[in-house]
């Protein structure tokens, strides 16, 4: 994949269902293209547009069960715990479980045409956004419907060709066949909205709820003199004449109730092609990876590259992660608009969507969707995390004043249309996990570090900043001059044995608080307000250490009377290496080396456990995003066999031939593996502090030769190209004039990894890190291969 590619991809696998469909997406809007050539469906969605179905209570009230309740964890009777924490759920009103507003369908049109479908393929242009679906009929006819969503615009546009003069029928309706969801476990909305029908030269399609407000808006267009939109059944019908090698289009906007409006321009489609190359593809290009894999290799269809990767081809496994790493970041690209993408991106194709097709902020969000977009080129793609969480700053501080009787900011583990802390059963009482707030702390200033834009720090970013220090203030327990969590939630687990999930600090929550003490500093210094900082110091000071367990793996939970769970699709515990290293685990000690020892062994545990049934539940290979925490992880200790292990299961398992990606292996369509794969290879191939670059950090074996462009590190600085071989690397770098103020001195500390150190080093001089001075001007730095081999692997990187 080089410089300016064609990245064109070709399928011939059938796409009976919307989870098997080729995707395009502008950021804002939405569609899946899939069924048989002659009867083509695009289900729509907008990612403003939630279904109102579900209520909306305030967050339970717990706060007088409290002290009970941490008598109860404090004293090792999790059975009590249990007991007291069910009865102040149903004093507080909540016998059932409340889910999010689910992303909603914005309706479906269907393009027909007679004479069968014999043979078809679907092509995906990532460059350009396009999919399309080209057949042949039973007379060897051929037809071809092509699919865009300009970015950053409210508009989705088809183009419609045919080798013979061709009638398309044009269906616009709001409920599609109603496909099967894989998750069997999912609400069934159907009915909760209605479509209102308007007929003309225009087509609409009025999306109403049961009291018959208007909640959305399709209008649908062929700019073709005599076509018109007419009624039939519970539909909106229009007929086009495709005569040979003249295109028709056909254009529709989906506008939500209260929200801006931002249709595309009108253009020809040859005109609207070029600016996708510029505002799609750049986005797309800026960051590509090539593992040097043999000519002709993965030119055939995608379907057949994965059964080779999978059946043990090396190349073709190289080749796949290729794809894999350009296609993930197109997904979430196209998915990421004013909010960021949510389980399913910005696609939606049933009325049963798997947990409400919502933001996840325990993890899929954060290790998921979002985990890549700052390193690998598009760092500005994280602020729609925000456009998700500031809006509802009351709703947090409700939900600490409830919950913990807290002051500050609690910050829910689920959200879509509010940010109400009210969805939590005996099983998963969500309303205990203290992490989300801390943890957008962290995405905020990596946004910060990797850009110099100072701009982003406004009131009420500097507002939340506040909140979460004044909720972990206030909602901690002091015991012996130490703050602990309690009670604590690690998400989704339960310790071995234990009636609840519920425990004393878990690690996640103590690590995101010490890691957001980090980021608050880096916040306040780009608006000159260091008000913060000694509150954020003396409550990090205050947290208990993180520690190992008794089995010598790394504490999931901090009390060790809590037995750990390593047969869990979740790994929290890890968080600590995913960023900025902590210092507990960086420092040259005998305690942070057996915390880095323990950390190993947790990653060689869950991987383990994985590989004993590496397939869908009730098999292990379950929540894509948890392969991404491990791979981050393993990337920072400098073990590149488990980091590609995740890679290669994250590639090969969870990427279909329509190159969306699966919550599970090869099951529920979700937008997890797009964003974990990419993070995991950048942390791979580089790692960054606010003052140092980590070169080829876990470089695996299996790649002796490779190149990287477009990645980023903290520091503002840019890795234009990195590219390595047997025997030597090249790097060049510069750093964003922008970002200048983040190192006043303009210099970095760069080490080498994997074996490399400097060309012009000595073999026996310790050569393995230089300061460099980096400006806006490119440097360029050359490594060389240690003679000791290509197996050598610093194992205390984060050290």
């Amino acid at each position: 994949m080089k410089a300016d590619p064609d990245l064109v991809f070709r399928s011939t696998e059938p796409a009976e269902s919307w989870e098997h469909g080729v995707i395009v997406g502008s950021g804002r809007v939405g569609a899946v293209v899939h069924g048989p050539g002659d009867e083509l469906r695009i289900s729509m969605a907008h990612e403003r547009f939630f279904l109102p179905a579900n209520p909306r209570p305030p967050a339970p009230r717990l706060h007088p069960a409290l002290p009970r309740l941490r008598a109860a964890l404090g004293s090792g009777n999790p059975a009590l715990a249990a007991e007291i924490f069910d009865a102040a759920l149903t004093d507080a009103g909540f016998a059932e479980l409340v889910w999010t507003d689910p992303l909603a369908l914005c309706g479906s049109l269907t393009v027909a045409t007679s004479g069968g479908c014999s043979t078809g393929t679907r092509e995906i242009d990532l460059v350009r956004g396009v999919a399309s679906v080209a057949w042949r009929d039973e007379s060897d006819a051929s037809h071809r419907v092509s699919v865009v969503a300009p970015r950053a615009s409210d508009t989705i546009e088809l183009a419609l060709e045919a080798d013979a003069d061709t009638e398309m029928r044009i269906r616009l309706a709001l409920a599609p066949v109603d496909d099967t969801p894989a998750a069997s476990f999912a609400p069934d909305y159907t009915g909760t909205v209605t479509g209102r029908l308007r007929a003309g030269d225009t087509g609409c399609l009025e999306i109403v709820d049961v009291a018959g407000r208007l909640l959305a808006t399709v209008t649908a267009a062929i700019p073709e003199p005599g076509v018109a939109w007419r009624e039939d059944a519970d539909a909106l019908e229009a007929r086009v004449l495709v005569p040979a090698g003249v295109r028709r289009t056909v254009r529709v906007d989906l506008s939500v109730v209260g929200q801006p409006f931002d249709p595309a321009r009108a253009a020809d489609w040859d005109d609207r092609l070029r600016s996708q190359e510029r505002d799609h593809g750049s986005l797309v290009t800026s960051s590509l990876l090539d593992l040097d894999v043999a000519p002709g290799v993965g030119t055939a269809t995608t379907g057949e590259l994965w059964r080779d990767a999978r059946s043990g081809s090396a190349d073709a496994v190289r080749r796949a992660i290729e794809i894999a790493y350009v296609s993930g970041r197109s997904n979430i690209i196209s998915s990421a608009g004013e909010l960021p993408p949510t389980l399913q991106g910005v696609w939606q194709g049933t009325w049963r969507p798997a947990w409400s097709a919502d933001y996840t902020m325990n993890g899929n969000v954060q290790n998921g969707a979002l985990a890549g977009v700052g390193v690998t080129g598009t760092p500005e793609l994280a602020l729609s995390l925000l456009g998700l969480v500031l809006p509802h700053l009351d709703d947090y501080r409700a939900n600490a004043r409830r919950i913990y009787g807290a002051d500050g900011m609690l910050l829910p583990s689920r959200m879509s249309t509010h940010g109400i802390a009210n969805h939590v059963d005996r099983a998963y009482p969500h309303v205990f996990w203290a992490g989300a707030g801390p943890w957008v702390l962290r995405i905020a200033a990596d946004v910060l570090a990797l850009t110099g834009d100072r701009s982003i720090v406004d009131d009420r970013l500097w507002e939340l900043v506040e909140g979460v220090l004044s909720f972990g203030e206030t909602a901690t327990v002091v015991v012996d001059g130490i703050r602990h969590f309690s009670p604590s939630y690690s998400p989704e687990n339960t310790p071995a044995g234990w009636a609840t999930p519920l425990a004393v600090d878990a690690a996640v929550d103590v690590a995101a608080y010490r890691d957001a003490a980090r980021a608050a500093r880096l916040l306040g210094r780009a608006r000159a307000d260091g008000s913060l900082d000694e509150r954020w110091d003396a409550l990090a000071n205050t947290l208990p250490d993180l520690a190992v367990a008794p089995d010598g793996t790394l504490a999931e939970w901090l009390d060790p009377a809590v037995p750990e769970n390593i047969a869990h699709r979740h790994v929290s515990q890890l968080y600590p290496l995913w960023y900025d290293a902590d210092e507990m685990f960086a420092a040259d000690s005998p305690s942070s080396a057996a915390l880095r020892e323990a950390a190993r062994r947790t990653i060689d545990a869950k991987i383990a456990w994985r590989a004993h049934d590496p397939a869908p539940p009730p098999g292990r290979m379950e929540m894509a995003f948890g392969l991404g925490q491990l791979g981050q992880a393993a990337a920072a200790l400098g073990d590149a066999e488990a980091a590609v292990r995740c890679v290669e299961w994250l590639a090969l398992l969870h990427w279909r031939p329509s190159l969306t990606t699966t919550h599970d292996a090869d099951s529920i369509f979700n937008l997890d593996a797009s964003g974990a794969l990419p993070a995991v290879v950048a942390s791979m191939l580089t790692r960054s502090t606010m003052d140092s670059l980590q070169l080829l950090p876990a470089l695996p074996a299996r790649w002796p030769r490779g190149e990287v462009t477009g990645l980023r590190a903290r520091g503002g600085i840019v890795i234009d190209r990195l590219a390595w071989d047997e025997a030597s690397a090249t790097v060049e770098l510069r750093r964003l004039p922008a970002a200048s103020w983040l190192c006043p001195a303009g210099t970095t500390i760069v080490h080498t990894g994997s074996g490399f150190t400097w060309r012009d080093e000595q073999d026996n001089a310790d050569g393995s890190a230089r300061v460099v001075e980096l400006r806006d001007e490119p440097v360029t730095l050359r490594l060389r291969r240690r003679q000791l081999g290509t197996e050598e692997h610093s194992h205390d990187i984060v050290g």
